[in-house]
């Protein structure tokens, strides 16, 4: 499996060949050395970007199981307009979600979380701030972040979640170390929306259905409107094709709270 560990390893492996070589006498050009160093950037680099990689860290990404079951997971809210009338839907629906809530959203909207636990839904974090910076914070700073949202959970909710999404889907040398003893279950996703990037419901609608498979975590915001008619009919489609959408525990066999 390629990790951060063995892909170093790796590197330096190569590196010190090409520096025997040099010693005992081999033609090697230096540039060499730039462009392997630079595809070791690279990699290291890029991959942070691919949650489901566990490059730095373990992720759950998806269930094993061949039986249609799923798990719907919403990011960055709550949203006072949006969040509820997501939650109106799934309680018609008789249909339970994880919500991966920002910590500076949830003050003043207590009553969002205490709806999402009186109704069954699964609480988790996702960082205080979602800076746009929040991967290049340092570890101390991160792990901070995920202590403030934590503690608001805790405080409306009474229990200490251990479900956690990166903003972003992000996971680098800085988020893995400020993971170092926090006991949480990083969750990333399988089928991606990208309904922060299109406005367009046909589309969006389109992607997560076409792609849909066994055990996916579908990945949404509770923070668009395009969402309230996207979940409308993703839950129709689910039901026409026989799909059960199950708590992101019940599916992962892990526990979502303390």
């Amino acid at each position: 499996m390629l990790t951060f560990r063995n892909t170093t390893l790796a590197f330096f492996f190569l590196l010190l060949l090409l520096s025997v070589f040099v010693i005992i006498g081999f033609e090697v050009y230096y540039w060499y050395f730039f462009v392997l160093t630079g595809i070791y950037f690279s990699v290291i680099f890029g991959v942070s970007f691919f949650i489901r990689s566990g490059f730095y860290h373990k992720a759950l990404s998806s269930g094993d199981t061949d039986e249609k079951k799923i798990c719907i997971t919403f990011d960055d809210g709550p949203d006072i307009e949006y969040t509820n009338r997501i939650l109106d839907i799934l309680k018609d629906a008789d249909v339970t979600a994880t919500f991966f809530c920002i910590g500076r959203k949830i003050r003043g909207n207590e009553e969002l979380l205490q709806r999402m636990e009186r109704e069954g839904h699964l609480v988790g974090t996702h960082s205080y701030s979602h800076s746009n910076w929040f991967d290049l914070f340092s570890s101390s700073r991160i792990k901070k972040e995920f202590q403030q949202c934590e503690e608001l959970i805790q405080a409306i909710t009474g229990k200490r979640p251990l479900l956690f999404r990166p903003p972003y889907g992000v996971i680098n040398p800085l988020v893995k170390k400020a993971l170092e003893g926090t006991g949480y279950h990083v969750i990333g996703f399988s089928n991606r929306a990208w309904d922060t990037v299109t406005r367009k419901e046909g589309k969006i609608l389109s992607r997560i259905c076409s792609s849909l498979k066994p055990g996916d975590i579908v990945l949404l915001h509770d923070t668009v409107q395009q969402n309230i008619n996207v979940l409308k009919g993703f839950l129709e489609y689910l039901s026409m094709q026989d799909y059960k959408v199950v708590p992101l525990d019940k599916l992962l066999n892990i526990s979502a709270y303390e």
